[in-house]
């Protein structure tokens, strides 16, 4: 019987307040990272390389492997910008543009899903 790999809960990250920043680099390379405000361990943070983003359930998987869950709707997490800012001075950033509208555009969300997400942010907040 084959054995299934079980997700690192280590690496399996809630974030609320959360934004989609896209960056270049000094060699022109782009890539796309999240920020946020991690629920379960009530710290800013920034992550890696986007690699993979499924709309349905609002996760990101990045480059180091961790998986990142967005709760609610995006917002400004000063904990969340405070992780960016010393990411982007580590990281040697030239430029950022905010996208987080091409992955969450509150004007195309039905009644029915609003509700549902802000339902899921609720129940995070209370925790």
């Amino acid at each position: 019987m084959p054995i299934s790999k079980v997700p690192d809960e280590s690496k399996a990250i809630s974030l609320r307040r959360w934004r989609v920043m896209e960056i270049e680099v000094q060699d022109g390379t782009r890539s796309r990272h999240i920020l946020g405000h991690d629920v379960k361990q009530g710290l800013g943070r920034a992550s890696s390389p986007i690699t993979d983003f499924n709309l349905d359930t609002m996760t990101a998987t990045t480059r180091s492997g961790s998986s990142y869950k967005l709760v609610g709707l995006p917002g400004n997490s000063r904990l969340g910008k405070n992780a960016w800012s010393n990411w982007c001075r580590d990281n040697i950033i030239i430029s950022e543009l905010d996208v987080t509208k091409e992955y969450f555009n509150i004007n195309q969300v039905s009644t029915i899903g609003f509700k549902r997400i802000t339902n899921t942010a609720n129940r995070k907040d209370e925790q």
